[in-house]
């Protein structure tokens, strides 16, 4: 199963093809004046092996995570902070992390195959790298090859590097629910495919190419996750056998969780009056992996929806006021819009509890534009 990591990353106004002298509060690049991430999207920095283009990059560490486990698994939103804000600047699908020592050769192999040394030019030419090395370059040099092989401790196809034209300034609090992310260059946060989904979502349509659409299919590939949910509840030692159940079935909606909601909303989709009931989801209103056991199991956190709303609601491109009113994500094109008949609104208003859950959809999930 992927993982998804965000990743801080220091912030380059060069495009990351070459250091740019950016501002550093902290670790390597408040040191040295530069970062090692600032080759990420070089021209040089691609190979190919095993007939498969690929880009290596750079990151700090991502600790205590399973990276080595998950080979050609990982999906890094690498996100750099600046200026009050924060923003994407670059997402590696199906990336393989190098950083282990078990990996050095292969990292040293990278430097020579793609002439990586070359770089130190880059870097020199910045005053502040001067500055910081006492205008003696030996002194650069030897701290230069020192750390030349952890430049290039990630790998990810060239099909699945995805690096904006102009970074995206991202909410927080929609991602993750937090006002802020971790900005440390050695801390990161994991999180599940809906807020990878809601990450890719907030590329304005402008700024997709080809390798962010083979991402967003890669991730709503393996958008389910209740398998892992499933795992989770059954090893939970705090929760009773009865609970445990009633969650499981929740999760996949069945069970009570289920046919509450048939009876909320008269067996019936709760926007197309659809009654067909193989088609009928039992989708929760706020996010399953944000929920605590009593939400999971609250029938009124969910909505009965055709698969396709469902679909889109889960992915926060449309969400419902108060009064019923569908809203609509600017992302969804005005032909996929009129292909679904979008917006409709749903057949009842939402009772306040209902509503409750809608208002944290509405301000963490739904993704405006």
């Amino acid at each position: 199963m992927p993982r998804y990591y965000i990743k801080p990353i220091f912030w380059n106004t060069n495009d990351y093809t070459k250091p740019s002298g950016a501002k550093a509060v902290s670790g390597y690049p408040k040191e040295h004046g530069y970062g090692h991430e600032e080759w990420n999207n070089a021209p040089n920095m691609l190979f190919t092996e095993r007939g498969i283009r690929f880009r290596a990059f750079h990151t700090e560490s991502l600790g205590n995570a399973p990276v080595e486990d998950y080979d050609g698994q990982i999906f890094l939103f690498m996100t750099a902070s600046h200026d009050g804000i924060q923003q994407l600047v670059g997402v590696a699908g199906k990336a393989t992390c190098l950083i282990s020592d078990s990996r050095r050769s292969e990292r040293e192999q990278l430097v020579k195959r793609l002439n990586i040394d070359q770089h130190w030019q880059d870097a020199w030419e910045l005053e502040k790298v001067r500055d910081l090395h006492g205008e003696n370059i030996k002194k650069f040099k030897n701290s230069w090859e020192q750390d030349l092989n952890w430049i290039p401790n990630w790998k990810s196809p060239e099909d699945y590097f995805f690096w904006p034209q102009i970074p995206v300034t991202i909410d927080p609090i929609k991602i993750t629910g937090k006002k802020r992310l971790l900005n440390m260059f050695g801390s990161y946060t994991e999180i599940d495919s809906r807020a990878a989904i809601r990450l890719m979502a907030s590329v304005p349509m402008s700024l997709r190419t080809d390798e962010w659409s083979y991402i967003q299919q890669d991730i709503d590939a393996s958008f389910e996750d209740s398998n892992a949910d499933i795992e989770d509840i059954k090893e939970a030692s705090s929760v009773a056998l009865t609970t445990k159940q009633a969650l499981i079935d929740a999760r996949i909606g069945q069970g009570k969780f289920r046919q509450s909601l048939l009876e909320n909303w008269q067996n019936i989709c709760a926007v197309t009056r659809c009654d067909q009931p193989q088609v009928l989801r039992a989708s929760h209103i706020k996010p399953w992996s944000v929920c605590s056991n009593s939400e999971r199991l609250n029938s009124r956190n969910g909505l009965l929806l055709v698969a396709n709303l469902d679909a889109l609601f889960d992915r926060g491109l449309i969400s419902f006021r108060s009064n019923g009113e569908m809203m609509v994500s600017k992302t969804i094109s005005s032909f996929t819009r009129d292909l679904l008949r979008l917006p409709k609104n749903l057949i009842r208003p939402p009772t306040s509890e209902e509503d409750a859950f809608l208002d944290y959809h509405r301000n963490h999930v739904f993704v405006e534009e």
